[in-house]
């Protein structure tokens, strides 16, 4: 899951479109950058937003309404829109182009601090805890391979703030963060959205295969528990998806790529 783009999409709260039944998977997970209704989110055992959008008393109502109620965090990149992304820059390490972000230098403590900040104000509006994205940054294939050591530190700071953490894969860290986080997201084990092209597509057999074992592995020595997010444009695929993962027994949400509302099918 990459930065978010605050571009704020206003979603219509007029019947059809925001039906309650659009937003009901399997009622395990449910996440949603884009502004949306408080109140047509209900039941969900994890729930994933962009607190930029809500106020402390939205984000109650959402608490109410559901189990965990967490916001979205980048750890090791910032996006341009992001509201401290002055204060942060001059601890930035390099440009992703594709995403319109900066690596952010995790060794440092001013830029550290200038995140715990921001973690403050969203502990302040209500929410259980964090999404921590972008973990992967510091693997071995990641532009961050050599801030490893770094990043789980500052996740360690980041918990004895006492808020429920999930983090975004990482899977390669589940020894380092097996204390520390309390829950698990992995994206496309099924699906496998092709940026370039901008086409939603399935993941390769063998490919599929190895994240399930993977993901069985990590379940089995952490116990923590572990949610699916997949992408699809269609129900056909969404169908598909959704049977395919029912089996596994894994809480999952399908939406599309931008994760900017609620997830629509044709």
């Amino acid at each position: 899951m990459r930065p978010i783009n605050l571009i704020y999409f206003l979603l219509p709260f007029l019947a059809g479109a925001q039906k309650e039944n659009h937003v009901q998977m399997d009622k395990g997970l449910f996440v949603c950058y884009g502004k949306t209704n408080p109140e047509l989110v209900k039941g969900y055992d994890l729930v994933i937003l962009e607190a930029a959008h809500y106020n402390a008393k939205e984000v109650s109502i959402f608490k109410e309404k559901n189990h965990k109620v967490v916001a979205y965090i980048s750890l090791t990149e910032v996006n341009e829109a992001a509201l401290f992304y002055e204060d942060i820059k001059p601890y930035t390490l390099g440009k992703n182009g594709i995403w319109n972000s900066w690596f952010i230098d995790v060794s440092s403590k001013p830029a550290q601090q200038i995140i715990l900040k921001n973690i403050d104000l969203l502990k302040q509006k209500g929410f259980d805890g964090l999404f921590l994205d972008n973990i992967d940054n510091v693997s071995n294939w990641g532009m961050l391979k050599s801030y490893k050591k770094h990043l789980v530190n500052f996740i360690k700071q980041i918990k004895s703030k006492e808020l429920f953490l999930v983090q975004n894969s990482g899977l390669f860290l589940g020894k380092e963060l097996n204390k520390i986080t309390d829950a698990v997201l992995v994206e496309s084990v099924i699906t496998n959205y092709n940026f370039r092209n901008q086409q939603y597509a399935f993941r390769d057999k063998d490919g599929k295969n190895q994240l399930y074992k993977t993901i069985k592995k990590v379940k089995h020595q952490t116990k923590k528990p572990i949610y699916i997010l997949e992408y699809a444009d269609s129900i056909i695929m969404k169908n598909k998806v959704s049977k395919e993962l029912s089996k596994h027994g894994f809480p999952f949400f399908i939406t599309q790529i931008n994760l900017q509302s609620l997830p629509q099918f044709n």
